[in-house]
């Protein structure tokens, strides 16, 4: 130690351990990877502003199902009101049979079921918010419903307001015509076909998932599996750790 010269410290202390070196490299993937996310969410936004551009000959594609008032809620007084809610709460369904049908398989042969279409559910995050607008006396025509449902062996339960006068409503059918196209940009559909080839070839999905929100999104978990241990002290400083460490002794010694 006695020809160890401050020198030679510095020069040994430039050299990183192998831990270190695989640590450095992960940081660096996770930070292409962030990057990698928020150029796909950039491209995302600038397609999504894309303009929209009427075509020359409009062709129609299918038809489209939509609720209406009845014809005798229509001459009563209240058949402005009822217009007004129906803005809020109908709902747009569209097929490419006029009938509405589809083939469903039953005890072994393939029938005709007509789809089944209901006025909108208004979910809890709805009935106060004054962009959904709905009135007080709106709200009268409502009842609260609360279902139970298991996905991959968890029991959830959905809540949301259902309309209790569907009567005043029938279903018509027209024939739906696209008269406007979204504006296709080259480059921006390439790179981003390029972003997506990548993210799925190599699986990093997930990967992205619990860099963005802490937890892969893809995975789930059953009711009765036991949470993973979290160290409360991960991720704080020294003096954060100092001021937990004091705050423990103060109650264990009662002060």
């Amino acid at each position: 130690m006695g020809n160890f010269t401050e020198n030679d410290y510095a020069f040994a202390s430039r050299f990183k351990s192998h831990r270190r070196k695989k640590r450095i490299v992960k940081k660096d993937f996770d930070k292409q990877l962030l990057s990698v996310f928020e150029r796909e969410r950039e491209l995302f936004n600038a397609k999504k502003d894309l303009p929209l551009v009427p075509l020359e000959i409009p062709y129609q594609q299918g038809w489209v199902r939509f609720f209406v008032l009845r014809e005798d809620v229509l001459r009563s007084p209240q058949a402005k009101f009822f217009e007004n809610l129906l803005m809020k709460i109908n709902t747009y369904n569209y097929s490419n049979a006029k009938s509405f049908s589809r083939r469903v398989k039953k005890k072994g042969k393939r029938v005709l079921v007509k789809e089944h279409q209901e006025l909108y559910r208004v979910y809890p995050h709805q009935w106060n918010c004054p962009k959904f607008g709905l009135t007080d006396k709106e709200k009268g025509y409502f009842t609260y419903v609360e279902k139970k449902s298991t996905t991959f062996g968890r029991v959830r339960v959905h809540s949301y307001y259902v309309f209790t006068e569907s009567w005043r409503y029938v279903l018509r059918v027209k024939p739906y015509y696209v008269t406007h196209r979204k504006a296709i940009d080259a480059e921006i559909e390439s790179e981003l076909g390029w972003i997506e080839n990548k993210i799925m070839n190599f699986h990093l999905r997930g990967k992205i998932d619990k860099l963005k929100r802490g937890y892969n999104r893809y995975r789930y978990y059953d009711e009765d599996e036991k949470p993973r241990y979290c160290n409360p002290y991960k991720n704080k400083s020294l003096q954060e750790f100092y001021e937990d460490y004091v705050d423990e002794k103060r109650i264990d010694y009662g002060k």
